[in-house]
């Protein structure tokens, strides 16, 4: 998945909002910055943090 994406889903911020993020800097995927767009991650075996906190998919369940 997209990284922008996957930012998207752990409600960092809109997905547009989660591209000028990373631009930044902000983010670093398993201890690596990454600046680029369309970078991939897997959620279950890739580390993800924004500004140091760690972020994960939330979870909605609809019964």
């Amino acid at each position: 998945m997209r990284l922008q994406r996957y930012l998207a889903q752990c409600g960092v911020a809109s997905r547009r909002k989660c591209e000028e993020i990373i631009a930044s800097g902000r983010v670093t995927v398993n201890g690596e910055q990454i600046i680029q767009m369309g970078f991939e991650v897997d959620e279950e075996k890739d580390s993800v943090t924004v500004d140091g906190k760690t972020v994960t998919p939330v979870m909605l369940h609809t019964y």
